[in-house]
C-alpha cells in the first residue's frame, strides 16, 4: 500500500466519532426537547416525559457489557452497519407508534443495543486500537463526537419539531441518520491497523515495547472488578456524566418556565456541548503528559461548580455558566478515564472493560435523571435536586483530591 502522509487512523477516527456525533445528539441530548410535547400529547409527569432517554439509557447499560465484549471479537464494521439499521427502524417506530408502552419497548430493547453498536464506546475502542503514541490526543478527539451533537443536532432537530411537530422530526431524523452512518462506515472504517498493513507505522511502534501481551491481560469479570483501576476512574466518570445527563434533561424546560425562549434554552445545550468538546482535546492532549488522575479532581471541581451555580441563581448568565462548568467537567472526564483504561487493561481488551464503565455510567445517569424529575413533581421546582447533587459533586471532589494526592506520596 502506497505510503500517505495522513495517517489513516484518523480517517477512521473521524467516520466513527461523526456516526456517534449523531447519535448522541439525536438521543441524550435531544431528551429535553421531547419534554413537553410529550406532557402536551399525553398528559404525563415531568418524571414520566424525563424517562425516555432513562428507558434507553438502562437497556444500554444492559447491553453495554456484552457490546464491549462484541466489538472485542467480532468486526466493527458489521456491528455499526447492523446498529444503523437498528436505529433508523427504531426511531421510525417511535414516531409512529400511538401507544407509549410500544415507545417504551422500542427504547428499551432495540433503540438501546443501537445506542450502544454506534456511541462513544465503539470509537473509544476504535481510538485505543489505532492509536498509541498519541492515544490521549485521539481519545480526547474521539470524545468531541460525544458533545458534537449538542451543537449541531440539537439546533436543527430544535428547529424541525417547532416546524413539523416531533413526530415528523423524529422519522426523517432516524432516516437520514441511518443513511449517513452505513455510508461512512463501509466506505472508510477499518477494525485495525493490521487492515491495512499499518501495524509497524511510527504511531503503532510504542505498542509492540510496551503493551503486555494479549494473555498476560485482564479477560474475567473477577480481575476487573477487584481492580482499583477500574473503579477510581468509571465510578468519578459515572457520577461526572450521570448528573451531566441531569443538566441536559433539566435545562430546556428549566429555562422555559423561567420564561427563556425555547430556541434560547436550546442554546444552554449548544454551549454545554461545545464546552466539553474544546476541553475533551485539550484534557486529551494532556492526558499525554501529566498525570492523568489531576484531570478527575479537575473534572470533579467544575461539576461541583456548575451545580453550584445553577442552586444560587435563576439568571440566564448562571444557566449559561453552569452549562459550561458542566461541559468543562465532562470533557475533562471522559478522554481522561479512556486513558487510564487503555493504559492499564491494554487495547486487546479496551471494548469489554469499558463496556462495564459504560453500564455504571448509564446506571448513575439514570438515577440522576430520575431523580430530578421526581423532585420536580415534589416541590414544583429544581433548586432542591441541584443542592442535592452539588453535595454529591463536592464529596465526589474531597475524594479524587485525596486519593491523588495519595498517590503522589506513594510515588
Amino acid at each position: 500500500m502506497r505510503a500517505s502522509p495522513v495517517y489513516y487512523g484518523w480517517f477512521v477516527l473521524a467516520a466513527s466519532a461523526i456516526s456517534e456525533m449523531l447519535v448522541q445528539g439525536a438521543t441524550s441530548y435531544s431528551a429535553g426537547l421531547f419534554v413537553l410535547p410529550l406532557q402536551a400529547e399525553f398528559h404525563i409527569s415531568r418524571a414520566n416525559a424525563n424517562s425516555s432517554v432513562l428507558i434507553l439509557f438502562f437497556g444500554a447499560m444492559l447491553a453495554a457489557p456484552l457490546i464491549g465484549r462484541i466489538l472485542d471479537a467480532w468486526p466493527i464494521r458489521r456491528v455499526m452497519t447492523v446498529g444503523a439499521v437498528i436505529f433508523g427502524l427504531s426511531f421510525a417506530g417511535i414516531a409512529t407508534a400511538s401507544s407509549l408502552w410500544v415507545m417504551v419497548l422500542i427504547l428499551l430493547l432495540p433503540a438501546a443495543i443501537a445506542f450502544m453498536c454506534l456511541g462513544p464506546l465503539n470509537t473509544s475502542t476504535l481510538a485505543s486500537r489505532w492509536f498509541c503514541r498519541r492515544r490521549g490526543l485521539a481519545l480526547g478527539i474521539a470524545a468531541v463526537a460525544t458533545s458534537g451533537g449538542g451543537f449541531t443536532v440539537v439546533p436543527l432537530l430544535s428547529a424541525a419539531i417547532q416546524h413539523a411537530g416531533w413526530r415528523q422530526a423524529l422519522l426523517w431524523e432516524g432516516v437520514i441518520m441511518a443513511v449517513i452512518i452505513i455510508v461512512l462506515t463501509l466506505l472508510v472504517l477499518r477494525d485495525r491497523p493490521s487492515d491495512l498493513g499499518l501495524d509497524t507505522h511510527p504511531e503503532n511502534q510504542e505498542r509492540h515495547a510496551g503493551m503486555a501481551p494479549p494473555e498476560n491481560l485482564p479477560a474475567e469479570r473477577r480481575a476487573i472488578f477487584t481492580s482499583s483501576a477500574f473503579w477510581i476512574p468509571s465510578l468519578t466518570l459515572a457520577a461526572i456524566s450521570g448528573t451531566c445527563q441531569a443538566v441536559v434533561v433539566t435545562l430546556v424546560p428549566y429555562g422555559v418556565q423561567l420564561g427563556v425562549a425555547p430556541t434560547k434554552a436550546a442554546l444552554l445545550i449548544s454551549a454545554f456541548a461545545i464546552c466539553a468538546a474544546i476541553t475533551k482535546v485539550a484534557a486529551g492532549s494532556l492526558a499525554d503528559h501529566i498525570n492523568q488522575r489531576l484531570l478527575l479532581v479537575v473534572a470533579a471541581a467544575f461539576m461541583t461548580l456548575s451545580w453550584l451555580l445553577l442552586s444560587l441563581s435563576t439568571a440566564y448568565g448562571a444557566l449559561l455558566g453552569g452549562s459550561c462548568f458542566a461541559g468543562i467537567a465532562l470533557g475533562c472526564a471522559l478522554p481522561t478515564v479512556a486513558g487510564l483504561i487503555a493504559a492499564q487493561f491494554g487495547p486487546g481488551r479496551f471494548g469489554s472493560v469499558m463496556g462495564w464503565t459504560f453500564a455504571l455510567t448509564l446506571a448513575l445517569a439514570i438515577l440522576a435523571v430520575r431523580f430530578v424529575g421526581f423532585m420536580y413533581d415534589r416541590f414544583a421546582g429544581y433548586r432542591m435536586a441541584f443542592e442535592c447533587f452539588a453535595v454529591v459533586l463536592a464529596c465526589l471532589l474531597a475524594t479524587t483530591l485525596l486519593f491523588a494526592l495519595g498517590k503522589r506520596q506513594a510515588a
